[in-house]
């Protein structure tokens, strides 16, 4: 009976399906085992805390099973699995909780098990894992030459081939800008995946090679391999991240290309529904609504996109382009109607530069503040407004007599006040 439980264990946490795999590992870890199968009890229960994210408790169960055999290869398939989960240690660290030393003692086990146990069949994960570690730490000559060394070397993982594809497709387009390699390695890494494994992988290589795509210049393979990306992820109650991953690219895609603003605004709001709300600062969510913002702009929903430019400086206070951004919010604002609103644009776009040492160089802001004060009949700041947008407007300005005329309506006015 432990002998069929250890097999159906192995194969559900093969197939991904952690919560069944867990249910009978607490079955087995009842029952009377004798040393072999207790040893294999805990790599199994190791495996199935390092996919449930818990590589702390991995690693308690990874020491109980060192104590309990003096076996040479259950021992490597435990240095195996330390490795990875002091890799994992430090990849789920919150972001500045990082250490450093948890990636370096995974490589350094990596190293000393192929350096030890060259014939091992667990040779090409290993090496694929020290591949991942290189990646973080900028070695992207030695991740790559670590990825090739796992291809060719044994490994019981079908997925490997693939694995190693997707990641030498990420490190020519990211690390060495090399987008036409990086499309022929993730071509392999979809072509070698195995039809039996979990989908939800290939939505995120197919959300990357759209990228790739895009980046080449082939608009529409770019957007098909988004949709196979989201069409993939949607029928997965698991796949959360690589739904939003999908959305926002195909909602950067539309963006670029121009003219699609309805697409744009479908595929972010969805993303906006999917991926998980930052708590703070996030420069995604920011770069969302400004997309957003553009596109309700182009068509005419004014107010729509002042809030969503609002909301794009709320995600990130440090903006490079706040100032930027302050005008289109007073851009938007205006045009709704909403004249109040734009001349609290502008005074919060004055005063950033003001604490910034920047200097307003563009008359369109003072022309705009102006036309909101002439609107709400504010004769005396609109002729002020319109006075610093003179100054400012070249000779050649197309809205130039239209910004005389009601600097003279607005003299008019305030005079006869």
């Amino acid at each position: 009976m432990a002998a069929e439980a250890l097999v159906l264990i192995d194969e559900l946490l093969g197939a991904g399906d952690l919560k069944r795999a867990e249910v009978q590992i607490a079955k087995l870890m009842r029952a009377e085992l004798d040393p072999a199968t207790q040893v294999q009890t805990y790599l199994l229960r190791a495996r199935a805390r390092l996919l449930g994210a818990r590589p702390e408790d991995a690693l308690d169960d990874l020491n109980v099973a060192r104590t309990l055999t003096k076996d040479p290869k259950r021992q490597v398939q435990i240095d195996v699995l330390a490795a990875d989960a002091w890799f994992a240690r430090f990849e789920l660290a919150s972001v500045g909780f990082a250490d450093r030393a948890h990636a370096l003692r995974a490589y350094e086990t990596y190293r000393q098990i192929v350096s030890d146990h060259p014939d091992d069949d667990q040779l090409g994960w290993v090496y694929y894992q020290m591949g991942r570690v290189c990646l973080t730490d900028g070695r992207t000559d030695e991740a790559i030459a670590c990825f090739e060394s796992a291809l060719m070397a044994p490994s019981p993982m079908p997925t490997l081939t693939a694995f190693c594809f997707e990641r030498l497709g990420f490190a020519h387009f990211y690390e060495l800008r090399h987008p036409r390699k990086a499309r022929a390695f993730l071509e392999k890494a979809v072509f070698t995946y195995p039809t039996s494994a979990d989908p939800v992988w290939l939505a995120r290589v197919q959300t990357l090679r759209s990228r790739v795509l895009r980046e080449l210049g082939d608009v529409p393979a770019a957007l098909e391999a988004a949709e196979q990306a989201i069409a993939i992820a949607q029928e997965s109650d698991e796949s959360r991240m690589a739904l939003a991953d999908a959305l926002l690219t195909a909602g950067e895609l539309m963006a670029q290309v121009g003219g699609r603003d309805r697409d744009v605004i479908t595929y972010l709001q969805q993303f906006l529904q999917t991926a998980r709300k930052p708590l703070g600062i996030d420069v995604t969510w920011s770069r969302v609504y400004e997309m957003l913002g553009g596109a309700y702009f182009n068509l005419g929903q004014h107010g729509a996109a002042g809030a969503a430019y609002e909301h794009a400086l709320q995600y990130n206070p440090y903006h490079p382009w706040e100032i930027g951004l302050h005008y289109q919010i007073a851009r938007s604002y205006y045009q709704a109607e909403a004249y109040d609103k734009a001349i609290g644009a502008v005074d919060t776009l004055l005063n950033a530069a003001l604490k910034d040492q920047q200097t307003i160089s563009d008359y369109r802001i003072f022309d705009i503040l102006g036309s909101a004060h002439f609107a709400l009949k504010h004769y005396v700041a609109a002729r002020e407004a319109y006075d610093q947008a003179l100054k400012l407007a070249p000779t050649n300005a197309s809205d130039l007599d239209k910004i005389k005329r009601y600097h003279q309506f607005a003299a008019e006015l305030s005079a006869r006040a």
